[in-house]
């Protein structure tokens, strides 16, 4: 058996100079993505597009808007929150808000969600009808007026 050689706390253990030239090279590339995905790169990106949800502020007296998903369900037609998660729908909310494009586009896709619930949680009334509304509030110098406006962006009712 050899003999392991002896370490001492103070003594300082480096790397040898091929895995320094990795490591520095990983870190040029990565710097390199980062910075390509923050002065062209898009969302879709992601890690290395621009992070534009923290690089955006909302103007003291702008609007703040945010998305929700609602549901009709067969023993009751008005429109509801829906519970959006993998146990509900098989999606997180984020997969399905990132794909609002597509859905305004195609509604018919509103309806997948409706079939996936429906798999998913066969003891629940189905869904008739999924539709995303975009909600504004209105500030004035930071403070919410007290007015909302609500504007249906996609709708989808079962055929």
């Amino acid at each position: 058996m050899a003999a392991e050689p002896e370490v001492h706390a103070d003594e300082v253990v480096r790397l040898p100079g091929r895995a320094r030239a990795g490591l520095t090279a990983l870190l040029l590339v990565l710097v390199t993505l980062f910075l390509a995905g923050t002065a062209v790169g898009e969302d879709s990106w992601w890690p290395f597009g621009p992070w534009r949800m923290f690089a955006n502020s909302t103007a003291p007296s702008g609007s703040i808007y945010s998305l929700r998903i609602e549901v009709q369900r067969a023993d009751d037609p008005t429109w509801q929150l829906a519970p959006l998660n993998p146990s509900s729908v098989g999606l997180n909310r984020a997969e399905v808000e990132g794909r609002i494009p597509q859905m305004t586009a195609n509604p018919a896709i509103l309806g997948t969600l409706a079939h996936s619930h429906s798999r998913l949680r066969p003891d629940e009334p189905d869904w008739t009808g999924v539709r995303v509304v975009r909600s504004e509030v209105l500030l004035n110098d930071g403070t919410p007026t007290g007015k909302v406006k609500e504007t249906p962006l996609v709708e989808w009712v079962a055929p």
